[in-house]
């Protein structure tokens, strides 16, 4: 009886001297996760006046149904078309908007992790045709094997709680390639300015 209890006792010590280490292993390390920026992306269009003028009856529209942010590791972020959407859905844009001259017209924002990126994937289709003076159609054609997918390509970084805009800009002057009763929609487009905040 008396092993009996000095085993136990001994039980007993070992284990209130190795509780604290036990404790110890199953607790995991301090961690803390970082909190996300936010992507703004915007369109600015350039535009010849001489060709095609920033009126109210002037129309060039783009669909635009998926954006995405091109990490350095190589993953994607979706962009949706406001920070409180949760699906992406198609928008179109009126590249004619003064908004889109004035390097104002938002067309996409999302949370994003801090991180360095790449650049910037845009799937759109135009329109058919440009509207001039609110009455004149003029057609636009594609040419042959004409890709949906713009790729925007500048490196930028997303910082913790910060907004990063990116301003793609697409030029129709050059995008638009005027033919005898047609245009031809070969877009020219690149990133111009990257603002962090």
């Amino acid at each position: 009886m008396k092993t009996y209890k000095r085993f136990i006792s001994w039980v007993a010590v070992i284990t209130v001297l190795l509780l604290p280490l036990l404790v110890n292993i199953g607790c995991q390390y301090e961690y803390s996760s970082p909190l996300p920026g936010v992507i703004e992306i915007r369109l600015k269009t350039i535009s010849d006046t001489t060709q095609i003028d920033f009126s109210p009856l002037n129309s060039f529209t783009l669909k635009i149904s998926q954006q995405m942010t091109i990490r350095s590791s190589g993953s994607k972020v979706l962009i949706y078309s406001d920070i409180k959407a949760f699906e992406t859905k198609p928008i179109i844009v009126n590249t004619l908007d003064p908004r889109a001259r004035d390097s104002m017209l938002v067309i996409g924002q999302t949370y994003a992790p801090p991180d360095e990126y790449i650049g910037v994937d845009v799937l759109l289709e135009p329109a058919e045709e440009v509207i001039l003076r609110g009455y004149q159609v003029i057609d636009v054609l594609r040419p042959e094997g004409f890709t949906a997918l713009l790729s925007f390509r500048k490196p930028f970084h997303v910082t913790e709680g910060k907004q990063t805009i990116i301003t793609l800009t697409i030029d129709l002057s050059k995008s638009l390639q005027k033919g005898a009763f047609t245009y031809m929609f070969v877009p020219y487009y690149e990133i111009t300015s990257i603002q962090y905040q």
